[in-house]
């Protein structure tokens, strides 16, 4: 017999980072043909006694204690926006593009204790470009996850799909917690990682750098073997060419707008 409550351990904008998103996550469960039971966005002790045998986790933030994990027969489903085991951690996507992989993905699994170790239930695997931004590939992604998260909660709930044991756990790889000091650009690296930093960077903690005598965030970049009307002068020998830029306390705007404005001090 299929459960028919869920309770979503989450806040799709902690989730994703988006300032806005939709509540796709959320929506997939109800589309499932689920009650929500309750929707816990804060300390684990604002969840109260309840009848669910299963959960649904996004980004949550935290460890869940094994205390939890034990409220629910049917177990914690999570949503990982990576391919696991490479990328366990809080900053999968960021890692994905300053890796400059060709791949990533989504995993649906089954929460455990240690971080992002859980057995797999689905994953899709997403093929990359090399011109990603970071908040539109967190949105493919979470996307992506809530179409199979809507596909195979039926089957989960109703103890028809049972998850099978990560590949290669040994192989294991994990990603760091961000700081807003990770954002300064490190103009000894090579021209193409920093172009990389920029994209995956972006919206928080933003890749920053001093031109002149102003501060500014780079938006966007690209690599050129010369100079261009602005750039720097990379670890490689390469030229990171600034194509857009957000001078401090100002928006964003093209590199010919920032020279208009602030040639002289430069």
């Amino acid at each position: 017999m299929q459960e028919t409550k869920v309770i979503f351990f989450g806040n799709e904008k902690l989730a994703t980072g988006i300032p806005n998103p939709q509540p796709l996550i959320k929506d997939a469960i109800v589309k499932a043909g689920f009650e929500i039971e309750q929707i816990i966005t804060g300390n684990l002790a604002e969840l109260k006694p309840h009848d669910a045998k299963l959960a649904v986790l996004a980004a949550y933030g935290h460890i869940i204690p094994q205390r939890i994990l034990d409220q629910f027969p049917l177990g914690i489903i999570n949503i990982h926006p990576s391919l696991l085991p490479q990328y366990r951690g809080t900053t999968p996507i960021e890692q994905a593009l300053l890796d400059g992989v060709e791949k990533t993905g989504v995993s649906i699994m089954h929460l455990t204790a240690g971080m992002d170790e859980g057995p797999l239930y689905r994953q899709k695997t997403l093929h990359l470009g090399a011109t990603e931004q970071k908040l539109d590939l967190t949105t493919h992604l979470h996307q992506l996850g809530a179409d199979i998260l809507q596909e195979i909660l039926p089957a989960i709930a109703s103890s028809n799909l049972k998850p099978h044991q990560q590949p290669h756990p040994a192989r294991a790889t994990y990603t760091p917690k961000l700081v807003k000091s990770d954002g300064i650009i490190d103009l000894s690296q090579p021209a193409d990682f920093i172009e990389r930093q920029i994209r995956a960077f972006s919206g928080w903690p933003g890749s920053r750098t001093t031109l002149g005598s102003i501060d500014v965030i780079i938006t966007k970049a690209h690599v050129s073997d010369t100079p261009t009307d602005l750039s720097l002068e990379c670890g490689d020998g390469k030229f990171l060419a600034i194509d857009t830029l957000k001078p401090a306390g100002k928006k964003e705007m093209p590199v010919k707008a920032f020279l208009a404005g602030y040639k002289n001090k430069l």
